[in-house]
């Protein structure tokens, strides 16, 4: 149950990640609207993780 919470919660992070240094590439660098889209990315992530892991406790 706790492994696939955590792979599902790395996955999210790796996103996150990633969209900050696509965010920093950009021409105009790293906005407000970058930030708040990589906040709900990691509100996205943790909702998720919350859902697998009660999903397999369930079962």
């Amino acid at each position: 149950m706790i492994k696939w919470g955590i792979i599902t919660f790395s996955a999210g992070i790796v996103l996150m990640i990633i969209e900050y240094f696509v965010a920093k590439r950009k021409k105009e660098g790293f906005v407000p609207s970058d930030r708040q889209r990589i906040m709900g990315i990691f509100w996205l992530t943790i909702f998720i993780t919350a859902l697998v892991v009660g999903l397999i406790w369930m079962t």
